[in-house]
């Protein structure tokens, strides 16, 4: 997600990291748990609008419903209607019912209806909570500063920040400061954005887990040109679909067969079928 679309076409390696956000202070941290919420409502909001063939443009608009309502700027917006499009198009792809969606978990919301113990039921009202209100969500543009305007990298102190639009805009707008803790070997892909512009996008999550906000980064980088030669030897893969299984040839630098194998598949797909509640393909 947050991607334009010349990258998606283009031969690319893309890179994600996940990171601990730790607030300046209580009341930021609030601050921003209040922005998720509110962006929460506004995806499920946009989610059965699009079910009703509303066109999501229009929605996302600076001056749209989704502004009015939620008071969220527009990019947003733009996220939410992201967001809502992906999960709807997801959904439809995978032959579920889209109308049928339970923001939150199926699982979730019938703990919730079950009699047990307080401990358990409270958990699972806690979790149900944090499913439907603990997202956040910005597209990344390649025009600002480290590729993202309302969250957005910088430096302090050697230490990497993420500055967090509130309200406004990113030019004139109210944000708070969160350090970004990781020990991802990733992250140097990432940080190298802080403070250029016309680098590429790069899109920002935060989600809520277990009272603790995190953040996941999601960038681009240009994959070299692959260079295939024959000097270690080559293996070829067929898919095989009855009985479904792989093939696999193992050839030496001189073009001989070294070793040849089959992987049966015919488990991965009952395993498939038991979760869609089919029966195995015969």
């Amino acid at each position: 997600m947050g991607l334009e679309p010349e990258l998606l076409n283009a031969r690319t390696t893309f890179v994600a990291v996940q990171a601990r956000l730790v607030f300046r202070s209580k009341a930021d941290e609030e601050a921003v748990l209040e922005l998720m919420r509110r962006f929460s409502a506004a995806y499920r909001w946009t989610y059965r609008r699009l079910l009703e063939g509303y066109d999501p443009n229009t929605l996302k608009r600076a001056d749209g419903p989704m502004t009015k309502l939620f008071g969220l700027g527009l990019k947003y917006n733009e996220g939410v209607r992201d967001l809502a499009k992906w999960k709807l198009g997801a959904l439809k792809k995978l032959g579920q019912a889209p109308e049928k969606i339970v923001f939150g978990g199926r699982g979730l919301f019938r703990r919730l209806g079950r009699k047990g113990d307080l401990r358990s039921r409270l958990e699972a009202k806690r979790l149900w909570w944090e499913r439907r209100n603990g997202l956040l969500y910005c597209p990344g543009d390649r025009s600002q500063p480290s590729g993202n305007p309302n969250l957005r990298l910088f430096c302090e102190h050697g230490a990497l920040w993420l500055r967090i639009l509130l309200e406004g805009t990113p030019a004139k707008g109210r944000y708070v400061d969160a350090l970004v803790q990781t020990s991802s070997p990733y992250l140097e892909a990432i940080a190298e954005a802080v403070g250029r512009k016309g680098v590429a996008p790069i899109g920002v999550n935060l989600r809520l887990r277990d009272g603790k906000v995190y953040a996941i980064f999601a960038r681009s980088l240009p994959s070299p040109a692959p260079h295939i030669t024959r000097q270690g030897g080559v293996l070829g893969v067929d898919v095989n679909a009855r009985p479904l299984h792989l093939a696999l040839a193992v050839a030496g630098p001189d073009g001989n067969l070294r070793r040849y194998l089959t992987l049966s598949l015919e488990e991965v797909d009952r395993i498939r079928e038991r979760k869609r509640g089919g029966a195995p393909t015969p």
